[in-house]
């Protein structure tokens, strides 16, 4: 095993946390793994179970304002669905409510029975109201979402039927959608994957690596999963990248020639996501020239996407001038930036990473969090008005900001404040498979119990990190983790 990175840089973790003197009692809340726990599940999974399921036809609506009030149009994207999926498996994970796994149960049976082609494989495109396939094409950027549910209910279950799903999905992207000659994916397909748009964008390159195969490396410790992972960040780092500007852009032709047209602005949230990706494969590798990149990145976004004084993350900056910027930013660029900062944090105990989280956190609660009836709004002003304050869109479901609160909870809760954490499985088949619980980017922690229907079991390889399951199914599991102050394992 590797020897895990992140330990070398969390000496911060025996120092007192300061608050910064300007802000509220409320900002000591943002230091609270329980308060982010909280956030997704009172504002976020509650709201969305409330009011956007679909009581007559199932599954999701994907219109919905700022009051939950449903739109007109009633389509259905099989890939969005999906990121609900993820959703609740995750609300599952960190409070063992059933409920929350009934609905992952639900939310899964309705993407099999309606979203997948049962013919040639993959995900439809889009669905009506009552679940019939509309656009039976294959949208890359939909596939890869539809596996980030399948991913975390996978691990949060075990379950040998989300798992032929989940591979046969992933078979799909690495298969059908890779291009052999020149990398990365192609945008879409037709039904039968034959090529229907061969540009190389953005999304389907990168959100393999954040929606899901960091996921799995971590709860499997499969070493394609992080192969992989390296392969799209060194493709897009060689690739992706605007060696004038420095940036990472947005569009290419099947030969990685830029597109002019789609990359005169820069997306703050997808270099961000870059940076993120490369400090946590760093994390995981010890390779210098990703931490190089990332904080390369890193101080590029601080200068000119990131306001210090309001706490916001523009949206999208001129890559010819990067001092003009969008004045929006969108929910999921807000969590994407909050949490790449307290990321920095816990790898390199700079005040100044701690103090964005915080100023970023502030601004998302103030301004994005509608605390009254719950959910997020889509895109706000500095001023923190809205710009469009809908609750769901074509490409705005519960995930992100579920993804936000559960990673904050773990990164100040596990790294930060070193609490244990406790976290649920509810295992659905046989396997005689591994369990490692700690969904980061270090291998080094201690799993101080574990419940089985209640009961203490002690098939534990603390040296792996790793829970050895019983050789039967339909089982719940309680799992205790606390950072360990020990030597990095080997």
């Amino acid at each position: 095993m590797k020897k895990p990175i992140v330990n070398q840089f969390l000496t911060f973790i025996f120092i007192p946390l300061l608050f910064v003197s300007n802000y509220s009692l409320f900002a000591q809340d943002l230091m609270r793994g329980d308060y982010w726990k909280q956030q997704v599940i009172d504002d976020v999974l509650e709201p969305w179970t409330e009011f956007a399921r679909d009581k007559e036809f199932g599954s999701f609506h994907t219109l919905l304002d700022k009051d939950w009030k449903v739109g007109e149009k009633q389509e259905k994207y099989p890939g969005m669905i999906a990121r609900h999926l993820f959703s609740y498996s995750v609300g599952y994970h960190v409070t063992g409510d059933e409920n929350y796994l009934e609905l992952a149960q639900e939310t899964f049976d309705y993407l099999i029975k309606n979203g997948w082609d049962h013919q040639y494989g993959g995900w439809f495109h889009e669905l009506d109201r009552s679940g019939n396939a509309v656009s039976m094409d294959k949208d890359m950027f939909m596939n890869a979402y539809a596996i980030t549910g399948l991913a975390m209910y996978y691990i949060v279950t075990r379950n040998e039927e989300v798992k032929h799903y989940l591979d046969k999905s992933i078979d799909i992207m690495e298969n059908q959608a890779w291009d052999p000659e020149n990398g990365g994916y192609f945008r879409r397909l037709d039904r039968d994957f034959r090529i229907q748009d061969s540009n190389k964008v953005f999304s389907p390159q990168l959100a393999p690596v954040s929606g899901y195969l960091l996921y799995l490396y971590a709860a499997t410790r499969e070493e394609k999963y992080l192969q992989k992972s390296e392969q799209l960040l060194e493709m897009t780092l060689t690739r992706m990248n605007d060696k004038k500007s420095g940036w990472i852009m947005e569009g290419f032709d099947r030969n990685w020639n830029s597109l002019q047209q789609r990359n005169e602005m820069m997306n703050t949230g997808h270099n961000v996501e870059v940076a993120w990706m490369l400090t946590r494969l760093y994390a995981l590798t010890g390779k210098e020239n990703y931490k190089e990149e990332a904080l390369r990145l890193n101080e590029q976004l601080l200068k000119y996407a990131f306001d210090k004084d309001a706490g916001i993350w523009y949206h999208k900056l001129r890559v010819d001038h990067p001092e003009l910027h969008s004045e929006d930013s969108p929910w999921w660029v807000q969590a994407y930036g909050n949490m790449f900062q307290l990321y920095l944090y816990a790898l390199s105990d700079k005040e100044e990473s701690l103090g964005n989280f915080k100023r970023g956190a502030t601004f998302w609660n103030n301004n994005f969090i509608d605390k009254q009836k719950g959910g997020t709004y889509l895109s706000v002003d500095k001023q923190g008005n809205f710009i469009n304050s809908s609750k769901g869109v074509v490409t705005k479901t519960s995930y992100h900001a579920v993804e936000n609160g559960f990673l904050t909870m773990l990164y100040l809760d596990y790294w930060v404040n070193e609490q244990p954490v406790t976290l649920f499985y509810h295992i659905n088949s046989a396997t005689t498979e591994k369990l490692f619980p700690l969904l980061l980017e270090d291998l080094n922690y201690d799993i101080k119990k574990v419940r089985i229907d209640g009961k203490c079991w002690n098939k534990i390889d603390q040296d792996q990190g790793s829970i050895r399951l019983p050789k039967r199914g339909n089982y719940t599991m309680e799992v205790v983790l606390q950072k360990t102050q020990s030597k990095p394992r080997n």
